[in-house]
């Protein structure tokens, strides 16, 4: 392409998402709707989200350019193959139109257009739920992972992957606490990995008008233990005990408490779940200096729940 439709410099992850909040993008969109002949009208980004725009009934998900080297050059490839890999298991997922990788000037943008999904967040309903509701949506999404925790050859990350599991955002925890996560998970024998949503929080699950359940955004999904997508899960849902029985039957033992702090340890976003769900305790997660420490945290977590 001669001219070029993004004129802006990439230096950091910060300017891609500034710039993803922006009208920087607006030229990128439009020709990608103009060449692939899908009617363009009014843009309006999701909110807390970087590069995903709604366009009438469509979605479009724009990822960062590889060329930036931002990390994490391969949710592109993973969303597409973990969306195709969820529809053969007849799970309910967003609808692909088209998808390329735009050349523009000295980067190249990978994009979905997508339907969008006629629905509502869970996050934007679920705490208005009464107790036999809530347990009808964690009864569909454990039949949902259940179908898809199964083991599979699709080209997709591993848990174990070096930018995965030593991820720099491990840096923020203490040192010490580094060096022993390090040796216990070492130590680990880890159950046969299967596929993994990798990100499911409450908003990344839509309610249709039917009352299904529709999974989106599947940029992290990876092959991994099958308790690894419980880390984010629980972590949004608040730690409900309605949810949490009927997703997990018994979960107030040591064995969970044990699988619970392994599928922290392993997450590659786990350093900022910890200070998350330390900081809603009351509790400097800089104090947390040993995995015997984080498993206590995790236990205050489930006590009164």
């Amino acid at each position: 392409m001669d001219n070029c439709l993004f004129n802006e410099t990439i230096t950091d992850r910060r300017s891609w998402e500034n710039y993803s909040q922006s009208g920087a993008l607006m030229p990128l969109i439009k020709h990608i709707y103009e060449t692939n002949h899908i009617n363009f009208g009014e843009v309006s980004s999701i909110p807390e989200t970087f590069g995903i725009f709604q366009v009438g009934n469509t979605v479009i998900k724009l990822f960062h350019p590889p060329e930036a080297k931002l990390g994490h050059e391969s949710f592109y490839q993973t969303e597409l193959s973990a969306i195709n890999f969820c529809k053969n298991l007849a799970v309910l997922t967003p609808d692909i139109i088209c998808t390329n990788i735009i050349h523009d000037g000295r980067y190249s943008f990978p994009y979905i257009v997508m339907v969008y999904v006629e629905g509502i967040e869970a996050s934007k309903v679920i705490s208005t739920y009464d107790k036999k509701a809530k347990i009808e949506f964690s009864l569909k999404l454990k039949e949902i992972t259940d179908k898809i925790h199964i083991p599979t050859n699709i080209d997709i990350p591993r848990y174990d992957d070096s930018e995965k599991i030593n991820s720099e955002l491990w840096n923020r925890m203490p040192e010490p606490f580094r060096e022993e996560r390090t040796q216990y998970l070492a130590k680990i024998k880890f159950p046969e990995p299967v596929f993994q949503h990798g990100d499911l929080w409450d908003r990344n699950v839509f309610i249709d008008k039917h009352n299904r359940l529709v999974l989106i955004d599947f940029a992290e999904s990876l092959i991994a233990p099958s308790y690894y997508d419980i880390g984010p899960m629980i972590l949004n849902g608040g730690y409900d005990s309605i949810r949490l029985k009927t997703y997990l039957g018994d979960y107030k033992n040591d064995a969970f408490y044990d699988t619970f702090t392994t599928a922290w340890l392993l997450n590659w976003f786990g350093a900022v779940f910890i200070s998350w769900r330390a900081k809603e305790m009351g509790i400097d997660f800089k104090s947390i200096t040993s995995v015997n420490a984080l498993r206590d945290m995790v236990i205050k977590s489930f006590e009164n729940k």
